[in-house]
């Protein structure tokens, strides 16, 4: 008996690998969504942005343009200023996604897990985007953006960098006819 209970316990399992579905077309339209989820850009800003208001930070800015130097202290307002620029460099708006292709991989160099993001139209202001995420808290280390425009004789590239909890960087790049013109600011805040 017990060896009956066997049997049939195979032909079951050998009759249900072999069972195929219907290969008849299905008359209810499959809606294709895509689940993958970008990285929330604004809220990371916005979170690092309430981090220095909250606290009692002296925050430095530093600007260099051409051969020029200046830096002095800023408000809490002028860095708040400063810092929405990355706002508008947000693709993780559902009707920004479709222009990106992302890509994640194990970093093990900087123990992070890299979310690399590229843009699949070359008419698109963010032409690339690498956030660093800490492969034990899964939190944001550092977030990089290179965009690139045109305005008017000129083309303009901008690198946007974010260190956590510590600083972050506009490299600017401007093309013309007449030449190339580099200009860097730097925002980085220390305790009092």
């Amino acid at each position: 008996m017990k060896y009956l209970w066997v049997i049939l316990f195979l032909i079951t399992s050998l009759y249900a690998c072999k069972n195929k579905p219907s290969s008849q077309p299905s008359n209810q339209a499959s809606a294709s969504t895509d689940s993958t989820k970008f990285y929330p850009l604004s809220d990371f800003i916005k979170e690092q942005i309430a981090y220095v208001d909250l606290r009692n930070y002296e925050i430095h800015f530093k600007h260099s343009y051409a051969s020029k130097t200046d830096s002095s202290i800023i408000s809490k307002d002028q860095f708040k200023q400063l810092a929405t620029t990355f706002l508008t460099l947000d693709i993780s708006k559902q009707n920004q996604q479709q222009l990106y292709t992302e890509t994640i991989f194990h970093d093990l160099s900087t123990a992070s897990y890299t979310m690399n993001y590229k843009a699949s139209q070359p008419s698109s202001l963010v032409k690339s985007m690498d956030i660093l995420l800490d492969e034990q808290t899964k939190l944001a280390k550092r977030v990089f953006i290179v965009s690139e425009r045109q305005s008017a004789d000129s083309s303009i590239m901008e690198r946007h960098s974010w260190t956590t909890n510590k600083q972050f960087q506009i490299t600017r790049t401007v093309e013309t006819a007449k030449g190339r013109i580099n200009e860097t600011t730097t925002v980085y805040w220390i305790r009092k």
